[in-house]
């Protein structure tokens, strides 16, 4: 089977340190998954099209979305009603359920929120950002 490939749902202003700690994951002989990662503000554009566009292309590459759970997760963006979601993050989320990815919602405390979008889906739970516990919500993920 080809490597999965996880692209990586994270709070820019909020959450940067983590998505930095999962990429170093990439020079891990151990990790079996491939991490695909863009965020709007990386896309070099405040146009809301263009950042769905390329949001959706990063989510449509990947077998799975992985999304980082911190304090912000469902806090309200300024341009939440042009996004069409309460913000960034649950826009990749419902893009994901729309295209049929599966989702790991890592909590980065366990007291995190769940982003409105994943309310009563399917999806696989992690407490802390640790490399096993990815590994394994991919693996469990990959088998069904």
């Amino acid at each position: 089977m080809a490597r999965p490939k996880v692209c990586i749902s994270f709070d820019y202003e909020n959450d940067k340190y983590s998505r930095n700690a999962i990429r170093l994951w990439n020079n891990n002989k151990y990790i079996d998954f491939d991490i695909i990662d863009k965020t709007p503000s990386e896309i070099d554009t405040y146009d809301i099209s263009r950042i769905k566009a390329g949001l959706t292309t990063k989510i449509s590459e990947s077998n799975i979305l992985l999304v980082i759970s911190g304090d912000y997760i469902n806090a309200p963006h300024r341009n939440r009603n042009e996004i069409g979601c309460i913000n960034w993050q649950n826009w990749e989320c419902r893009k994901a359920l729309e295209l049929n990815k599966k989702i790991i919602l890592v909590k980065l405390k366990s007291s995190s929120l769940i982003p409105e979008e994943l309310l009563g889906e399917k999806r696989e739970d992690v407490v802390g950002l640790e490399l096993d516990k990815v590994n394994n919500a991919i693996s469990n993920l990959m088998v069904h």
